[in-house]
């Protein structure tokens, strides 16, 4: 079904990039917005190695970027006045507001490469629904089971998807998210 390769082409991508942010939220990114990213990450870095060092490694896998073990240190409150203050020197609201937007970026920059197109979920999405409405071999009761996973597996797909706009907002930093990227 065009679902499924669908769904494997984006969580395929998906597989290899930084683990992403808790919240699957996107944001629209703006050249200012990706600078700041970028310029907080060595000193995200410093505290989630600091942190690692008082309280334990909380990645979820070994070799995973530390700055993503940030949020599992948020319990403590040392950990939590300490990111939360260098978040705000970097222009972002709180945590989430900067997980936000390390997704959005993540989420843009597996799309820079032009063979990895973006594709257009709900076209994608009205095609197979067409095909699950005409398929005569489904019951009435498997035809709404199937237009309801159908529902949830775009869904699932759409956190994989950039925003308008994103990746083109993200190609001029290329070389440094990678090389970001590269260091863990």
């Amino acid at each position: 079904m065009r679902v499924l390769a669908v769904l494997s082409v984006i969580l395929g991508l998906a597989s290899i990039m930084p683990a992403l942010a808790a919240s699957d939220e996107q944001v629209t990114l703006s050249a200012s917005v990706v600078e700041k990213f970028l310029t907080a990450h060595p000193d995200l870095e410093a505290l989630a190695g600091d942190l690692a060092k008082k309280y334990g490694d909380r990645s979820e896998a070994e070799g995973d970027d530390p700055v993503m073990a940030l949020p599992a240190y948020q319990d403590v409150p040392e950990a939590k006045e300490r990111t939360a203050a260098l978040l705000v020197k970097y222009g972002f609201i709180d945590l989430d507001d900067w997980q936000r937007v390390a997704n959005s970026v993540y989420v843009a920059y597996q799309f820079l490469d032009p063979a990895n197109v973006p594709p257009d979920v709900e076209s994608e999405k009205a095609k197979a629904r067409k095909d699950i409405e005409a398929d005569k071999s489904l019951t009435p009761e498997k035809r709404t089971q199937a237009l309801e996973q159908l529902d949830e597996q775009y869904a699932a797909v759409a956190n994989y998807v950039p925003l308008p706009g994103n990746i083109d907002t993200v190609r001029p930093f290329a070389d440094r998210i990678k090389a970001m990227i590269g260091q863990n």
